[in-house]
């Protein structure tokens, strides 16, 4: 899905009447700007790292990843790759029932 077509699901929701794309675009925009902030300006630490959490979707979390031994597929020398930040994402049990949901028998 992209954003146009998020923006669209999004702007046709019953619930929302009076609400033009560009203000739903609006909004968008600012929660991702919101969420990267959160995630640049928090700091990961060995028993605690950064998340958040919306319920019946999932959890995003901030993780460091040590530096490690690697391969350059081109050329097949050994590279070094530095140690970096990833964020993971857990989806919710709510998420994973629709997804996978039970057949009838």
């Amino acid at each position: 899905m992209t954003k146009t077509e998020l923006i669209d699901k999004i702007s046709k929701t019953k619930d929302l009447n009076n609400v033009t794309k560009k203000q739903v675009g609006i909004i968008v925009d600012a929660l991702f700007e919101e969420l990267g902030s959160y995630f640049v300006k928090t700091k990961a630490v060995k028993k605690s790292d950064p998340k958040l959490t919306y319920p019946g979707f999932g959890t995003f979390k901030k993780r460091k990843r040590n530096s490690k031994k690697g391969r350059n597929p081109q050329t097949g020398s050994e590279i070094t790759i530095p140690a970096h930040y990833t964020i993971t994402f857990t989806p919710s049990s709510v998420l994973k029932n629709k997804m996978n949901p039970k057949k009838k028998k």
